[in-house]
């Protein structure tokens, strides 16, 4: 191939409309009636004939393994180079072919797209309506080795002028009218709008470049032609060109840039974390307009009224339930206030712990967080009770007892994402008994910070989580923080990537297994940890003991209040309590209802009510990213 004259054409091919160059007739899109009234050919993997648009056949192309003598480059009348409204500047394609780069935003950031990485996100490669590849690498690595790119253009669309498309019709040659992936959901992974109410692909005028400037609805797109040098041993129906939509293309770039601006909003960090004495110190700091920290009560949480998330007739209210789980996703806990008493039509003995899930106020909120479902009841019922005397106090939490800052159930391989507990009871005669709540991930943030030995200890230490009494044998091991594992080499120390989960329940730990060197390390790292997150260790007079002062939320939680928080982020405990004996049976009783909720049915119940509100909207600059929910990977996008 050769560099492209400027006088080129803008649209040398589409994912619809291949121009007629002199390659065998055979040659035809898959779906696409040939020059000689070919039929629909049928797809290879799932046997059912489609067009282009909606599904494509296993690789088609001719990967050549000659190297590109040239750079494909793309002329400053091809981007509108001064104009903030187009994503992208510049084009480039290497020598070889093995990528391109595009400069994008006002700055023109550099950002390198793979061959590879494109023809696996080819948008005609995408099964409509479920959104699944129909094609994958391992098609063509064996075959013909990887794709290579024979040139790429920015072109331009006026998607204001569009109607949507099926991909079933023959274009005529030499038409204006191409077809394109339609605007894709902020949320959205796929090349293609497979949900919302943006269509697939549409059919759209293409701008002239010395018109673009006057088209208040142009937009971008990157247009990818492949090498197709040795076609002899290919099918019908392969793909040479393909067509991305350049803000998707934005939204997923890759380059370190890109990805430590997206692990800047992601990362959970002490400013994010609830305190002693206040919300979270991001409010007081933030330019988000969708945080407001007057919706905080004077405990430092946000209050949600019962009555906003379930109705008086059972029904779900979706926007108290978004409220409720945006606090939670957000700052890691929230009350639900004004809970009823739970109540039945048939009342066992008085006894509340003879009602059914359907008669309990905490697992309608939970099972509307949850889409439907409580979770992790094998050992405790679906449905607890924490208070004294409770299965035979099998568990310290039946006990009148301090609980130490911990999280629930670590001992499983995928630990409950959400706790929810109902008081409805506490006596007047109690004293004691106050909730405590430490943002464990913020925690293992400034840990890091403070004594990066002790961090990197507990990242390499795995340890055991046990949970073995009759009827319960069950051991995990892994380590107390988490990192995200993205493949970068290049940093200086492994210890730099980001906290995706923190691991810590000490009452439920068993004997470590290190070698002989490790094990005093260990236990020295575990010890500063746990300063920093247990306030009853210390004084307040060295920096561990001052973040856990500073960093616990502690409060007597009231009948009628649900605590909700992320099991997976937040570690929870208790003060110790008592009554006296002159105190009433009545009087004396400390009640909560508890439940769980698995952490990825409520964050799916979370991100699509979001998306239902665009709250990942950027159009104004602004974007609100969902922070990392303590579960072992990071939110994507």
């Amino acid at each position: 191939p050769t560099s492209r004259p400027s006088s080129a054409p803008m649209l040398s091919a589409t994912p619809r409309l291949l121009q007629r160059l002199p390659r065998p007739i055979r040659r035809t899109p898959l779906g696409v009636s040939s020059r000689h009234g070919g039929t629909p050919m049928r797809h290879r993997r799932w046997g059912t004939p489609s067009p282009p648009a909606t599904i494509c056949s296993t690789p088609r192309y001719a990967l050549s393994n000659q190297p590109f003598s040239t750079v494909q480059q793309l002329d400053e009348n091809d981007a509108d180079i001064s104009s903030c409204r187009f994503v992208a500047s510049n084009v480039t394609v290497a020598e070889n072919g093995r990528y391109v780069s595009l400069a994008l935003g006002p700055s023109s950031q550099q950002s390198t797209y793979h061959a590879s990485w494109l023809w696996s996100n080819d948008p005609q490669r995408v099964l409509l309506p479920s959104g699944q590849r129909t094609a994958t690498p391992g098609h063509w690595s064996s075959v013909h080795g990887r794709p290579r790119i024979q040139d790429a253009h920015i072109i331009y669309v006026d998607i204001g002028d569009k109607s949507t498309s099926d991909g079933t019709d023959e274009p005529t040659i030499g038409s204006e009218v191409v077809q394109v992936p339609g605007q894709t959901p902020k949320d959205c992974c796929h090349p293609l709008a497979i949900y919302g109410k943006y269509p697939p692909w549409v059919s759209a005028k293409t701008i002239p470049r010395d018109d673009r400037e006057n088209s208040a609805n142009a937009r971008q797109y990157l247009q990818i032609t492949w090498d197709t040098t040795d076609t002899s041993n290919m099918e019908d129906g392969y793909t040479t060109v393909s067509i991305y939509d350049m803000e998707w293309l934005r939204r997923f770039q890759y380059n370190d840039e890109s990805r430590y601006q997206h692990r800047e909003k992601t990362e959970v960090k002490p400013m994010h974390a609830i305190r002693r004495d206040g919300p979270p110190l991001r409010y007081s700091t933030t330019s988000d307009s969708t945080y407001n920290p007057m919706e905080h009560g004077e405990d430092g949480l946000i209050h949600v009224d019962y009555q906003t998330i379930i109705d008086t007739d059972g029904h779900i209210l979706a926007d108290g339930l978004f409220t409720l789980l945006n606090a939670v996703f957000c700052d890691g806990a929230a009350i639900v206030s004004c809970t009823p008493q739970p109540t039945s039509p048939k009342p066992a003995a008085g006894d509340i712990e003879q009602l059914s899930e359907d008669d309990l106020p905490v697992a309608k909120v939970a099972k509307a967080m949850a889409g439907g479902e409580l979770s992790h009841g094998a050992l405790y019922g679906s449905i607890f009770h924490v208070r004294v005397g409770e299965r035979n106090s099998n568990n310290v939490a039946y006990t009148s007892a301090p609980l130490c800052p911990h999280q629930d159930l670590a001992y499983y391989e995928s630990p409950p994402g959400m706790q929810l507990l109902h008081c409805v009871a506490m006596g007047s005669g109690v004293e004691g008994g106050e909730s405590t709540l430490i943002d464990a991930m913020a925690a293992a943030y400034r840990l890091r910070e403070l004594r990066p030995d002790s961090f990197e200890c507990l990242v390499k230490c795995p340890v055991t989580f046990v949970k073995q009494r009759d009827g319960a044998c069950m051991t995990y091991r892994r380590p107390h923080i988490v990192l995200a594992d993205d493949g970068d080499c290049s940093k200086s120390s492994s210890m730099d990537g980001e906290i995706i989960a923190v691991h810590w329940s000490p009452p439920f730990e068993g004997p470590v297994s290190l070698p002989p060197n490790d094990v005093d390390k260990y236990y020295e790292a575990y010890a500063h940890f746990e300063r920093m997150l247990d306030v009853s260790l210390g004084d307040g007079s060295d920096v561990l003991s001052q973040y856990a002062n500073e960093y616990t939320w502690e409060r007597k939680l009231s009948p009628g209040e649900i605590l909700v928080f992320n099991n997976r982020r937040m570690l929870h405990g208790r003060t110790g309590f008592s009554a006296a004996a002159s105190v009433s049976f009545e009087d004396s009783q400390r009640h909560l209802v508890g439940c769980y909720t698995n952490v990825d049915d409520t964050l799916n119940q979370y991100r699509v009510l979001m998306r239902e509100r665009e709250l990942h909207s950027t159009d104004s600059g602004v974007t609100t990213s969902i922070l990392n929910v303590g579960n072992g990977t990071n939110i994507i996008p």
